[in-house]
């Protein structure tokens, strides 16, 4: 737990925050029925462990986005248009942890993306990162790679929105980090332009629900599938799921000072109630360069962004958030749910040097359903 003293210092913080948000016309505030409790990383790590010795590990997972480089940086020695330095660090030492994570989901921005009506040049990207992962160690260790699309990947341009030709590329190159077809179909109640079932979809793994969603579909920029979100859900309770965690690029609400329009989800509260509604633990984003929890209402569903992938952190990131890495989940059977970020310096040589320091503990937490 965070020292007393620091949640004190926090609750200064969050509060200087909130009226900030509130004089500003770009910002979005977020609205909580009754109070407010917005937590947000903070400097000192806190040290969530088990209680009981003789509970055990269910499964784990590792999450992460935003590994891109920025266009001025992009050559033709690397494809991928992906920070090599970071990524394969990353990937090395998830590869190495024990017990192995069963999944790796990554969250978004894996290449520049952005291609103005060249749809070579995203493919050519793409394959790219395929190229880094496949000849990575982490590619041979048996972990599931869950890649989905950020809008980088799905937009034409920064002021153009989702082409059909982009989603199509998504699914040809990235099947194999794909693993649900279950999601809206074009029509139905998200009034979605295209067939998105590869794209936002769900799937079960040891009693608990997982859902992947794309929030740049064509058509639904920077939004979520509401309805369809909430029909799975529906039709998932009758199993009696032990944990639902949900998967995103853009989160449904972003860290402080990263939270103006086309930062966050634009349906976030309609969004962030159908979460609640069905007890979902997490939900994991990135988009924002940076790590961040956030708690939006006491006792109920996390925010956890982890933007911190390799691409430029954001300029609103304090001094304790400038740290590249990954953030690993783990899943107990007693039901506890637990959140680690893991996080290394950046570079003094400029963001995609090579590493030169040491990947330590920045943030725990136990993100499970009421737990806060």
């Amino acid at each position: 737990m965070i020292l007393t003293k620091n949640r004190i210092a926090f609750a200064i913080i969050s509060s200087a925050i909130i009226i900030s948000a509130c004089s500003s016309k770009t910002k979005k505030v977020y609205t909580v029925e009754g109070n407010q409790d917005v937590r947000n990383f903070i400097t000192s790590p806190a040290t969530e462990r088990l209680a009981d010795p003789h509970d055990s590990l269910l499964y784990s997972f590792v999450t992460v986005g935003c590994n891109r480089i920025d266009k001025d940086d992009i050559t033709k020695d690397n494809p991928s248009t992906t920070n090599l330095e970071e990524i394969k660090k990353t990937f090395d030492e998830v590869a190495n942890m024990k017990p192995l994570p069963d999944y790796f989901f990554f969250t978004g921005d894996l290449v520049y993306g952005y291609p103005k009506f060249d749809t070579t040049k995203l493919s050519r990207e793409l394959t790219g990162w395929r190229a880094v992962y496949e000849s990575s160690p982490l590619a041979k260790t048996g972990i599931k790679m869950v890649a989905l699309p950020g809008n980088h990947e799905m937009l034409i341009s920064k002021k153009s929105s989702t082409g059909i030709a982009e989603e199509n590329i998504w699914n040809r190159i990235m099947a194999p980090f794909t693993y649900g077809s279950n999601g809206p179909k074009k029509g139905g109640k998200d009034s979605m332009d295209a067939d998105e079932s590869r794209l936002d979809y769900s799937f079960d793994f040891k009693g608990s629900h997982f859902i992947v969603l794309n929030t740049d579909a064509m058509g639904q920029e920077c939004k979520g599938p509401v309805y369809w979100i909430d029909d799975d859900l529906t039709s998932e309770q009758a199993k009696n799921p032990q944990h639902i965690f949900v998967f995103s690029h853009i989160p449904a609400y972003g860290a402080p000072e990263m939270n103006g329009p086309g930062e966050q989800l634009e349906n976030d509260s309609t969004f962030w109630g159908v979460l609640e509604k069905h007890h979902v633990d997490a939900m994991f984003s990135a988009h924002n360069h940076v790590y961040c929890r956030l708690l939006p209402h006491k006792g109920k569903t996390t925010m956890l962004i982890a933007g911190n992938g390799g691409s430029p952190l954001n300029e609103h990131c304090t001094d304790a958030q400038k740290f590249y890495g990954y953030t690993l989940v783990k899943v107990y059977k007693s039901g506890k749910v637990l959140s680690y970020s893991y996080g290394r310096p950046v570079p003094k040589a400029g963001y995609m040097a090579p590493v030169d320091g040491p990947t330590i503990l920045k943030d725990s937490a136990n993100i499970s359903w009421g737990a806060n």
